[in-house]
């Protein structure tokens, strides 16, 4: 009975149990199994005849998982005749709550949106259904759907406890799903790597070709430099993968067009960090490169420290910072030197040069900018094709 779970539910010791149970599949599963995992753990223990997950960006599981995922809803349960019917039902249903945000039941929409889902009710043996939004750092990624065969009372809708345990349950399934993801895509090839660091880029505003020709200037300073082989392709996907962990940033911040708040500039320092945890997780498993992910994964982190300890995350100064960062961060420092910012134009090349010089020392590191200055690195690609940003509307570097 709904009511019995929903007490039961919300006592302490019962949500943990039932948190305990899905964070030990979470640490020991691969992941393909969470999302049915996350539906019959609520299946069984909230007392829905059905459960469904419809993820605002499907595109991010695996076919298998997907297939998985959509043999769970109502309308594959129906005759084929009706099955389109109930589909588009579902989908408004869904859609309404990742749409408003907001925890809604069958019972009560509109009478319109109610004999819309009459088919779809009676092909999940159900007479009520609610629509469930998760929210990940801020952001609506899926809507579950549970049906059951009473109607859903009014205390389940609106007990902000009970909602706030759901999307737990959830989130701990999708921080898995989505760090998967990252890791599958850049564990795929570097074709697919590259358009991924590609468009971590266009989100700051930078123009197709940004990302090869930043590399292109890490890999020759770390030959410069001494690097190996090896540590030239960690420089380089530490380059390519810089900003990774902006996209667990914003848009509202990456774009805004004055300067950051407190709160906003602690989103914005947490980038290295999720960076970081991404390349290490993809490292996971690949046995040739892993190395090369971890010296590109330390590179990430560091990136933004600086010579005097001013830096940011760890505040690490001098000998502290590893070398490959070190190089990371001139060429981010001169990339976003030469390219338009909200607050600023892109500046001449001159101007950037001399700038580069004045922040050796106090926060770049004096023997590296003479390298990537002298050899004339900074020169062998043409300035045009590094400051040229995407111009749409909205799409601006921020940070």
């Amino acid at each position: 009975m709904v009511w019995g779970l929903l007490d039961r539910f919300m006592r302490p010791k019962w949500l943990l149990d039932r948190i305990l149970l899905v964070a030990e599949h979470v640490a020991e599963s691969d992941g393909e199994a969470l999302p049915s995992l996350l539906m019959n753990t609520l299946r069984e223990h909230f007392g829905a005849q059905h459960v469904c997950i419809h993820f605002a960006e499907p595109g991010m599981l695996r076919p298998d998982t997907l297939e998985a995922v959509v043999a769970e809803c109502p309308a594959t349960l129906a005759d084929p005749t009706d099955s389109a019917t109930i589909s588009n039902a579902e989908a408004k249903f869904w859609q309404y709550a990742l749409r408003s945000r907001k925890v809604v039941t069958a019972s009560t929409t509109s009478a319109a949106i109610q004999d819309e889902l009459r088919p779809l009710l009676k092909a999940a043996g159900a007479c009520d259904g609610i629509a469930i939004p998760l929210t990940y750092r801020g952001e609506v990624y899926a809507v579950i759907n549970l049906y059951f065969k009473q109607t859903v009372p009014s205390k389940l809708a609106t007990a902000e406890n009970v909602m706030r345990s759901i999307r737990l349950l959830g989130n701990l399934v999708y921080g898995v799903l989505l760090q998967q993801y990252h890791a599958s895509a850049l564990q795929e090839s570097d074709d697919i790597a590259l358009a991924l660091a590609q468009a971590v880029a266009a989100r700051d505003g930078y123009a197709d070709g940004h990302v090869s020709r930043v590399c292109a200037l890490a890999g020759a300073l770390g030959e410069a430099a001494g690097l190996s082989l090896a540590e030239q392709e960690a420089v380089c996907k530490g380059t390519m993968f810089r900003d990774i962990g902006k996209l667990h940033v914003p848009d509202y911040i990456l774009q805004k067009p004055g300067p950051l708040d407190a709160a906003e500039r602690t989103r914005v320092h947490e980038h290295p960090l999720t960076g970081e945890r991404i390349l290490l997780q993809a490292a996971i498993g690949t046995a040739a490169g892993s190395k090369t992910l971890e010296i590109a994964a330390s590179a990430v982190r560091s990136h933004h420290e600086r010579l005097d300890g001013s830096g940011y995350p760890d505040g690490l100064a001098g000998p502290d910072v590893p070398v490959p960062a070190r190089i990371v961060a001139i060429v981010d420092v001169y990339a976003a030197l030469i390219a338009d910012r909200p607050f600023r134009a892109a500046l001449p090349i001159p101007r950037a040069v001399r700038i580069l010089q004045e922040m050796a020392g106090p926060a770049l590191y004096p023997e590296l900018v003479s390298l990537f200055l002298s050899r004339e690195i900074h020169a062998a690609v043409p300035s045009k094709s590094l400051e040229q940003p995407i111009q749409t509307a909205t799409s601006k570097a921020a940070v």
